[in-house]
């Protein structure tokens, strides 16, 4: 499994993610401009690959917080170029919309205590995705 190979049909790329297939065609509607950030479109087919599949559940996580879509799939893209470690946290303060805000941390020692932050566990979310990818090649 090559981490940005786009190998994934979108029914694949659904069952990776967890979803029903007509979630993620709404997830890909509603980002057409940004389309390109994590998909390709081959014909008339579309495909995915497991860093794709990984921007779209990390934006989905931080449009449940609030995020609009757009700038979800911004953030998730910015923090996703290489698979982070499987104990990694997405922190992006509350207030941010630029697509450059956050980061991934690690081994944590202390929690945050002067802003609120969302928190997300990007890193077992990755590790999730290429679990699920190992397996399916496997099949």
């Amino acid at each position: 499994m090559a981490w940005t190979s786009r190998d994934y049909s979108v029914a694949e790329a659904a069952q990776l993610a967890g979803l029903h297939r007509a979630t993620l065609d709404w997830w890909v509607h509603r980002a057409k401009p940004l389309e390109v950030l994590f998909s390709e479109r081959r014909k008339s087919r579309r495909w995915f690959s497991p860093k794709d599949i990984a921007v779209l559940r990390i934006a989905h996580e931080l449009g449940r917080a609030g995020r609009l879509w757009n700038t979800a799939i911004a953030q998730a893209f910015e923090r996703l170029e290489h698979p982070p470690p499987a104990d990694a946290l997405l922190v992006v303060p509350v207030m941010s919309v630029s697509h450059t805000a956050g980061r991934v941390l690690a081994s944590l020692p202390d929690p945050l205590r002067d802003e609120s932050f969302i928190v997300i566990p990007i890193g077992r979310i990755v590790g999730e995705i290429a679990t699920a990818c190992h397996e399916l090649e496997a099949k």
